[in-house]
Parts: structure tokens; sequence; C-alpha cells
């Protein structure tokens, strides 16, 4: 059955969150040092004396001379994509005026809106990319609702639950709310989206072999590719394998769902990836990437992905390492990297990140877990945190100077390695590549991080770059367990000669 899917433009399609508290600043609408929401912005204004008028005023602005500061919905490239190629019709149709209220430099405000999208891709003559007569705006929201059911959409996507609700809207018309900031309350005939990308699943399905395929021919024409085969995911990520006309080969990594974790994914691994691969590291080099979708391709890295960790990956995951000591060295100057994802430059920072993680994995662990924790883990951590104060003393809080800093890949070892032949590694997958201790990569933390996927968020990432995961979970849980307590056990082992953590 074909679609034709009517979709909301502001706040639905172009994401205002940042602009609004940028704009508000500049304007002096508000003095807050820091980004605020667009919620926590119209409650700042709202609260002073002619807020009313203030934020009337703002609107117009960022909606029309500061437009170029919205960005794009994580996630809406894909949704676009899909539903072209899946041969389904999609409308902008948006409840948007001329000019903004009190706006005296009269910006036309669907002019502007219909520049942006073209700037974002999303208007063009392109394979994937809608025609401006797809847009329509409409002075009122009557008008805007007479538009979908003039067109027949069998599906309407808003951001505003009193649109979706609105009586005039039949009950055979499904209705999505649009919820990023996942406040809505669950409503009868009302669908509740947080992303896009989780839209898109609803819609369509997930991934296949054939829509990779050919969105990649499109999206990366420079690589040529003509098949994509789908490969289990190490962790986060889904992976194809794509094969190019002369017989080249690409790992396609298809980054977790940008809405539902922010972090810079991709843009961090692509330039760690070119920074490494630079400095002559054995790392899988970048071939392609496309931010507004979340994909990247690099090259693909034939080999035994389930490494055996003996005395040869160790030594070579230590010359790796020293080598990556050095590189930073050089690279300290250039400005190049942020902090790794969750640095741990302090004492302090590390007993906040381990504490949090203990209490994340409490509220949602099973009895055994929260045993292990509580009776195991907690005991050494306590111990090793007595002892590291009494060591650093005074400069325990303190941060760790940028020269004792290295460029690290924060997530390191076996998991995320590849052997290749003649006996040799490749190191793969940066998504958390920055500057950070040294020391981060052997801390207790990891028993931790190692029980991630007992919590629901991790675990919907894990399944959805393998979906094979679904059916073993249960599996999945107690191997990591048993995993954490092996590794717990030589912590003790090695500096605490406390007692024997049970693992059965």
């Amino acid at each position: 059955m074909k679609l034709t899917i009517g979709v909301d433009f502001d706040n639905t399609i172009a994401c205002y969150d940042t602009a609004f508290s940028v704009v508000a600043r500049e304007l002096g609408f508000i003095d807050s040092p820091t980004t605020l929401s667009k919620a926590q912005v119209k409650e700042n204004i709202l609260a002073r004396s002619g807020g009313e008028l203030s934020w009337q005023k703002l609107q117009g602005q960022v909606y029309g001379k500061y437009i170029h500061l919205a960005q794009l919905f994580p996630g809406f490239m894909e949704f676009l994509c899909r539903a072209k190629l899946n041969g389904h019709s999609v409308f902008i149709i948006s409840h948007k005026s001329e000019y903004g209220h009190f706006d005296n430099t009269e910006v036309n405000l669907r002019d502007v809106a219909l520049g942006w999208m073209i700037d974002k891709g999303i208007l063009g003559s392109g394979t994937f990319a809608l025609l401006e007569s797809n847009v329509f705006f409409e002075s009122t929201r009557a008008l805007k609702i007479s538009r979908v059911l003039g067109f027949g959409c069998t599906h309407f996507i808003d951001d505003l639950q009193v649109i979706l609700q609105d009586p005039l809207f039949p009950d055979s018309l499904e209705k999505i709310l649009f919820d990023p900031h996942c406040s809505a309350e669950p409503q009868d005939r009302l669908t509740v989206a947080p992303s896009w990308r989780i839209l898109s699943y609803g819609l369509f399905g997930d991934w296949n072999a054939d829509e990779v395929c050919r969105i990649a021919q499109n999206r990366f024409v420079n690589l040529q590719v003509n098949l994509a085969t789908p490969k289990l995911g190490r962790g986060n990520s889904k992976i194809f394998e794509l094969k190019s006309l002369g017989g080249k080969r690409y790992a396609l990594k298809i980054y977790p769902d940008r809405q539902l974790d922010s972090r810079p994914r991709l843009e961090t691994e692509f330039n760690a990836t070119q920074f490494l691969e630079a400095a002559d590291l054995p790392v899988a080099h970048t071939a392609a990437k496309d931010e507004l979708l979340n994909w990247a391709a690099y090259s693909w890295a034939e080999g035994k992905s389930q490494v055996t960790v003996d005395e040869t990956f160790v030594d070579e995951s230590i010359i790796f390492v020293g080598h990556l000591r050095t590189t930073s060295r050089l690279a300290i100057d250039q400005n190049r990297f942020s902090s790794a994802s969750e640095a741990c430059l302090s004492g302090t920072e590390i007993i906040y990140q381990i504490q949090r993680k203990l209490t994340s994995l409490n509220l949602v662990t099973p009895p055994e877990v929260t045993s292990f924790l509580n009776h195991g883990l907690l005991p050494v951590f306590r111990s090793c945190e007595e002892s590291a104060r009494k060591i650093l003393s005074d400069h325990f809080d303190e941060a760790l100077l940028p020269a004792n800093q290295i460029l690290s890949p924060s997530d390191f070892g076996a998991h995320n390695s590849i052997e290749v032949a003649g006996g040799q590694y490749i190191f793969i997958d940066f998504e958390y590549f920055g500057w950070d201790d040294p020391v981060k990569l052997v801390r207790i933390r990891w028993c931790l991080i190692i029980l991630n996927e007992f919590l629901p968020s991790s675990l919907a990432r894990r399944v959805n770059a393998d979906s094979s995961r679904r059916e073993n979970t249960a599996l999945t849980l107690s191997h990591q367990l048993q995993k954490s307590k092996a590794l717990l056990q030589e912590i003790i082992n090695l500096g605490t000669n406390g007692p024997a953590i049970q693992t059965s």
C-alpha cells in the first residue's frame, strides 16, 4: 500500500532548540550563559514583564532572519529517503504566516523556510528530494487541516498534539505526534514517536539490503556501490558490507539514533580515523560520510573479528597505545579534538561517573546483579577510592593537566579489533575518541560499562545493531555479568588482595 504522508515543518523537521537560546541571548531577552531549550527560553521570557510580546518578537526573528541557526532533526533525511525509495508521497504542510509578528525587518518567513530546505537538500531535483510544489504554507490552522484532508493523507506528522486531536481529522487518518522531548501522555488513536528513526521503523520496518544499497549509490556516488550485505553490528551501529563495481569493499556504519543519544559519534569517529590513518596507525581507512543521514563508510578489513586475547594481541595493543601517546604529543597544539566521551580527568569525576552508573544499574537490574554491585563491587570501589585519596591528597580533585592527557580511543580492546593476515591487527570504532587520562583504559569503571546491556537504552542500541540479540537477551546479560565479575576479580588480584568474587 502506497502512503500519502503529510509532515509539519516548524519543530517537526526544523529544530530550533539551540537557535532560540542563541537569538534570545543576542537580543537581550535572556541573560543565561548556558544553552537553554526552547521551552526553557519561553518560560524564562514569559515570567518577565511584557513577556508575551517579547516571545512573539523572538519567534518572528528565529523563524525568519535567524532561521540559518535551525538544525535538521536527526533521522528526517533517512525517513525522506526511505519514503521516496518505496514510492510513498510526502507533502510538507505547515501553518506559517508570511511575516513574523512585530518583525520590522519584513523577512518573508515562507521564503526563508524554503531556502533553508533547499540548503539542507530536502527540496531539489535529486532522487530523494521533494519538489517545491510539495510544500504548502497556510495562514490558519483550519486551512492547514483542510490541505491535509484535501490531499487524502493517510498519515500526518506534527509536533503539536492540539493539531492532531482536532475533531476535523477523521479516525481513518493515522496521526503521529513527533515528541522528541518525550513529554506527551499516551492518547487513544495517536501514535507517539520520540525520533524520526523510530517513526521510520514504525512506517517502513527495519532496513533491508536493497534500501541500503540504493541509498548508498545515491549519497556515496564516488564509491560506485552495487551490493549491500547486512553484517552483525558490534555494539551500537548497524553494519553493512558494501561492494563496488570495481570490486572494492567497504564497511558502512549506520550510527545510533542521534535524537536519543546526541553524542556526535560519526563526526568523532571519522575525524579520529582520518587522524590515525595519517599517522600510519593500523586502522580502517575513511571512505565517505553523510552527516545528514548519520552514515559513514570505511575500508573493509578482512579478517577474524572474534579476536583471541593472547600475548601477541596484548603486545600489539600496547604498541598501538604507545604510538597513540607519541602522536598525541604532536597533536597537542592543533586544538583538533575535544575531550573523549565521559572523559575522566580528575578523581572527583571518576567517583561521580561510577556512582552515577551504580545508581542507574541498581534501578533496573535483577537481584543477582544488584547483589554483585552492592556486596562485590561497591566494597572494592570504596577501598580503591580511600587509597587514591590518601595517595593524591589535595590533588585528588584537580583536573589532569593537558600535557599529561592522551588522545584516547576510550573504548578499546579485542571487541574493537580485527585480526588480519600475517597476525596483524586493525583497530576500529573510535566513536568516543578524544583527550583523556591514559589510565582510563584500565579502571574499575569498566566493570560497570560491561553491564551497560542491563540498561534499557543501551540494550535497545545493541539490538538495533544486531537483531539476533533480541532472542538471546537473557544469555547476553548473563555473559556480561560473568565478564564483569571476572574483571573485578582480576582487579582484586592485582591490587587489593581482597576476597574472591563468586562468578556463579
